[in-house]
């Protein structure tokens, strides 16, 4: 169990969807996880269980894989609000950077998609990093930087 202290800071983690399947049977919005994707959902849950607080709030893509990502990962996580929406879909990095900053939540997870995502982890803390599918990247906001890139195994 992870506690905060009165002074702890803004926190944001910044997850890539989990791996997903093709898209020659379905339309790209409606894409599922595979069973690889599914476990490493599940697997994303628990080490940010064990990495930060329940989120306060959950901005999440209305994409069926990353629902299913978040769905993977929420059973660990006990958030207070969670948001699915479309803008995050076919959101620009500077829109998620704008609302990542705007958000009145300590411990924000954002599920999204890529190039976006790794985008906003630039913008928002000078790192520049891959991120594999199903990657979560902690950000401390107050302090701008990387705290821990966590990815599944291969």
């Amino acid at each position: 169990m992870v506690v905060m202290t009165a002074a702890a800071r803004r926190t944001v983690v910044l997850v890539r969807h989990a791996k997903a399947e093709s898209g020659e049977e379905r339309s790209d919005h409606d894409r599922e996880l595979t069973g690889r994707g599914r476990r490493a959902a599940t697997e994303a849950g628990h080490w940010l269980a064990s990495h930060v607080p329940a989120p306060e709030l959950v901005w999440c893509s209305s994409a069926l894989r990353a629902l299913q990502t978040w769905q993977g990962m929420a059973p660990a996580l006990s958030p207070v609000e969670v948001v699915v929406a479309r803008d995050l879909y076919l959101a620009s990095a500077a829109e998620v950077v704008d609302r990542v900053q705007r958000a009145d939540a300590r411990t924000m997870v954002v599920v999204g998609h890529n190039p976006t995502i790794e985008q906003a982890l630039v913008s928002l803390s000078g790192e520049m990093r891959g991120m594999r599918p199903g990657a979560a990247a902690m950000v401390d906001l107050d302090a701008g930087r990387l705290v821990e890139l966590w990815e599944p195994p291969r």
